[in-house]
């Protein structure tokens, strides 16, 4: 039962049936027989089928690609001989022709042209022109009357056709990365820093910038000119006295305000222990003081200062008169440096 290249059928000769003419089994055996070889064989897409004898093929018969389409203002895809259509040229395309609302097309572009955007008969994405490179694809869908949108692109470096905006202070989006030149200058409001830039960024007698903080010994070593003490690092440092005390000796011994002391022991006259809150380093330390005793008279005795015996958690020190008589002063101030 023959079929034309377009898969239509025509029915054999001879086999319309004549009235009051007998039917010949051979012929009206091999008529059944043709009916059922084309009711198993692959039926055409033009007569409804799929033109593929399994699943897989029937598929992809239904995608099939077409003879290459060169570009023009109309590349007219009613004209297209597949689904999937190569465009070549480099002619800017504005229309796609009209075909049944709904149908997909898949382009896929040779080179660099121009898809021009309109908001009804070529609605691309972010609705803009985009510029196709070699080996992009497109994804159009009919919406009839000779209007199309597109539904997908790809663009065959793997970058966005369309990217999002740009970020500000209120909108997640894109951000450019800052040269170091231009984070040096402070002044980009819509630039990203990266890593690499926090080192051109380190602080100077010049220029205000990112300084790292220096630990307890580079602070104690007092060489390190880049970097900073922390407030807790500070007294780390060989100029900042590491305990201090104002005491009052004459009579009942009572401490106006100290640092890292504890406790000041009254050991006699002009006699004290000073019990340090934190250990110090080691006990070469040195400690220096000085005071006064009310003479009366608005006259004053100056109070001198005598290590005694050092350690890392007391320091017994002597107050002394110039004349080297043992003396309670009514102010007494003493400081200890090093660890």
């Amino acid at each position: 039962m023959p079929r034309n290249g377009s898969g239509v059928m025509s029915w054999p000769p001879n086999t319309n049936g004549v009235p009051n003419t007998t039917v010949s089994s051979t012929r009206y055996n091999a008529f059944l027989a043709d009916l059922l070889a084309d009711l198993n064989a692959a039926r055409p897409v033009t007569a409804g089928g799929t033109g593929g004898s399994t699943a897989v093929s029937g598929n992809d018969n239904l995608n099939t690609t077409g003879a290459d389409m060169a570009s023009a203002a109309t590349l007219n895809l009613a004209n297209a001989t597949g689904v999937v259509v190569n465009v070549t040229g480099t002619t800017p395309i504005t229309a796609l022709g009209t075909v049944s609302s709904g149908a997909l097309r898949t382009l896929i572009f040779a080179g660099a042209l121009t898809l021009t955007h309109n908001a009804t008969s070529l609605i691309l994405p972010g609705a803009a022109n985009i510029t196709t490179a070699a080996n992009d694809t497109a994804t159009f869908r009919s919406k009839g009357a000779g209007n199309w949108i597109c539904v997908d692109y790809k663009k065959a470096n793997g970058q966005s056709v369309v990217y999002p905006a740009a970020a500000s202070t209120t909108v997640a989006g894109l951000v450019e990365l800052a040269t170091d030149a231009e984070a040096q200058a402070k002044a980009d409001a819509t630039r990203g820093l990266t890593p690499s830039n926090l080192a051109a960024l380190g602080a100077s007698e010049t220029f205000a910038g990112l300084v790292e903080l220096a630990t307890a010994a580079e602070v104690a070593a007092g060489t390190d000119t880049a970097r900073a003490p922390s407030v807790s690092t500070m007294k780390s440092h060989q100029g900042v006295a590491k305990a201090w005390a104002n005491f009052n000796a004459a009579g009942t011994l009572a401490v106006r305000d100290s640092y890292n002391i504890t406790s000041i022991t009254d050991n006699g006259t002009g006699d004290f222990t000073l019990n340090f809150t934190a250990a110090l380093g080691n006990a070469t330390y040195s400690v220096v003081g000085s005071g006064r005793q009310d003479a009366g008279g608005g006259a004053y005795n100056l109070g001198l200062l005598a290590p005694i015996t050092l350690t890392t958690t007391t320091a017994n020190i002597r107050t002394r008169a110039v004349n080297n008589t043992a003396l309670d002063c009514d102010v007494f101030c003493v400081a200890v440096f090093g660890d």
